[in-house]
């Protein structure tokens, strides 16, 4: 199989399950948004010449166009428009100048949380501010680059779907950096398969479905839940040892929210057993766990037996 068809996979399993999530209710529709989805929900849009009375039908530019079925699944689906675009949008038509209206980011409205442990939106913004997405010149990211306000889901409070969380989360990196197209756009830079870059790896397409990108070109930071400093490919995780030992890198980044579930609600002895029995690159399974703990105690306490009867024997 060629590696861009295999990319092309991967990306499409990144969209797999993306409504499956039954925590999410269904909205069927906010009538407050309904004057802009008019226009901004379709391929099309009409509006009348004042002067001549004429009906006119524009295409609309397709990065306007709002996916109202994914908009009301998303994480913003309880918002309005007007919530986050100025409310002179009502007037039609638009007024130029509303194209230069400063758009929001995630902390003019999220403010950190009492979740375990906390997504730490303040931390996020730091960290964002070091990383090569805001340092280098002409990047031109923000948070809606990569996060969509009108489509976006939040996967990283899951401990049961990491596959999910997985997929969705690299689909996010690519966007750019899958070497299809858009990165050479951007940045006018030609780059190799994205899997030929990872040919040091004993199998990139297995890692990228069982790991995240931020896994290894993030830099870690404990009091954040979603590591957001990427750095220089150059600093890129090379080490097998980072992830694969007892003190792994993904306890600190991608496994971070099951743990803290763990030691929240099961007591640190239970965490330090779960934290000694995990199977890096899996999900834990509490049968294994449970299991192997029986076994454990089943020989401690045939020992202890054997001791006894050697000490009432003599």
């Amino acid at each position: 199989m060629k590696l861009k068809t295999k990319i092309l996979l991967l990306a499409c399993m990144a969209g797999i399950g993306l409504y499956a999530q039954d925590s999410i209710p269904i909205t069927v529709s906010n009538p407050a948004n309904m004057l802009c989805l008019r226009c901004h929900g379709k391929r099309w849009y009409t509006y009348a010449n004042q002067d001549s009375s004429q009906v006119i039908k524009h295409k609309m530019f397709k990065d306007l166009i709002i996916d109202t079925v994914a908009f009301y699944h998303n994480n913003h689906k309880s918002l309005t428009c007007s919530d986050c675009h100025s409310t002179e949008y009502s007037n039609l038509p638009h007024k130029p100048d509303l194209k230069l209206e400063p758009l929001l980011i995630c902390v003019d409205c999220h403010t950190d949380t009492d979740d375990v442990p906390p997504i730490n939106f303040t931390g996020i913004t730091e960290e964002y501010k070091k990383s090569v997405h805001a340092t280098r010149k002409g990047s031109g990211v923000t948070c809606w680059s990569c996060h969509n306000p009108h489509t976006y889901n939040i996967t990283t409070r899951s401990k049961d779907n990491l596959s999910h969380v997985v997929a969705y989360d690299n689909s996010i990196c690519l966007e750019c950096h899958s070497g299809m197209g858009k990165f050479d756009i951007l940045y006018g830079d030609p780059k190799s398969s994205l899997i030929a870059k990872h040919h040091w790896l004993p199998d990139p397409v297995k890692h990228f479905r069982n790991v995240r990108c931020i896994e290894c070109h993030a830099e870690i930071r404990e009091d954040v839940l979603v590591a957001h400093n990427i750095r220089p490919k150059e600093e890129a995780v090379r080490k097998c040892a980072v992830c694969h030992s007892t003190d792994s890198r993904l306890k600190h980044s991608l496994y971070k929210y099951q743990l803290a579930q763990e030691r929240s609600g099961k007591g640190i002895l239970s965490s330090i057993i779960s934290n000694q029995t995990f199977a890096i690159g899996t999900n834990p399974s509490p049968l294994l766990n449970l299991i192997s703990l029986a076994i454990l105690a089943l020989a401690v306490m045939g020992i202890a037996i054997h001791t006894i009867i050697r000490i009432i024997k003599k």
